[in-house]
């Protein structure tokens, strides 16, 4: 007899379940590819007993993903507590690194010319998460202010309440704050950010991008989506200079700029697995003088 999740589902999915498989991939949650009786696959993800439940927050972000951007993201199709249900992409994995890149390259510059409208452009208007930390989104009109406040202090905090830096570490990176009014701008175009880019996220089939899954959303500076994928590395080099063809990268980028962006992944690992993401982080720390 069908369970009354199951049987839940079904009403919902328009179909009962006939299958279900594990996918790999899930980090902080159990997901399976479900089969259905009409035919279709659907991917279901529910949180694992020593996690955080953020199903809400995913679906919330996949569909304003969805609404506000052209960029492909897997449509949500139930949740719950404890369960996300969202369409299966299908997806065989690159079989031309170069075109899979540059067709990376094309979605991400589209999404990033999407723009909040709000007076105070940085953030969103509810806190959101990346993979299972939160990930705070208070609304600023400074894009210094917001990123020092909402992304790097926040998060290096975290890592010292957690043991994962001292205290000395922590004044480092304090140091490094003061300094970013002359080295990141206070008004950029404020983008939406997928806000956790990097190949693990993306779904290639043969020569292009077909999704994109697990957004950590906000609008902000979209160097940080280019940081991040600077960092994570997994995608051909042409991504760059097809991104830039696509919508032009300001001067000093890769040259300073990246590498303050790349503290706010790297904090995020600190934080989640500590070792050598903290020793990245001091070697950041250590180029800019702090």
């Amino acid at each position: 007899m069908a369970s009354p999740l199951a049987k839940k589902l079904a009403k919902a999915l328009g179909s009962p379940i006939t299958g279900s498989r594990p996918m790999r991939g899930g980090d902080i949650a159990d997901v399976s590819c479900l089969t259905l009786a009409d035919g279709r696959k659907v991917v279901a993800k529910r949180p694992r007993a020593d996690q955080p439940d953020t199903t809400a927050v995913e679906a919330m972000m996949l569909a304003h993903l969805k609404e506000a951007s052209p960029l492909p993201v897997p449509e949500v199709l139930f949740q719950e507590t404890g369960i996300l249900v969202i369409s299966h992409i299908e997806h065989q994995g690159a079989t031309d690194a170069k075109a899979a890149a540059e067709s990376v390259a094309e979605h991400a510059a589209a999404l990033h010319q999407v723009t909040s409208g709000e007076k105070k452009p940085y953030g969103f208007k509810k806190d959101t998460v990346i993979g299972p930390l939160p990930q705070k989104n208070a609304a600023s009109a400074n894009w210094v202010d917001f990123f020092t406040a909402n992304r790097l202090l926040i998060m290096a905090q975290s890592c010292l309440n957690t043991s994962k830096i001292d205290t000395a570490f922590m004044g480092r990176i304090e140091a490094l704050a003061k300094k970013l009014p002359d080295i990141i701008p206070a008004k950029p175009a404020p983008s939406l950010l997928h806000g956790d880019l990097w190949a693990g996220n993306i779904l290639i089939d043969g020569d292009h991008a077909a999704g994109f899954i697990d957004p950590a959303i906000s609008y902000g500076h979209r160097e940080m989506d280019l940081a991040f994928i600077q960092l994570m590395g997994g995608l051909d080099p042409a991504f760059l200079d097809a991104y830039s063809a696509a919508y032009s990268i300001d001067p000093g980028f890769l040259e300073e700029r990246c590498a303050v962006y790349q503290l706010w992944p790297l904090l995020v690992h600190t934080r989640l697995f500590g070792g050598g993401y903290a020793h990245q982080v001091a070697s950041i720390l250590d180029r800019f003088g702090v």
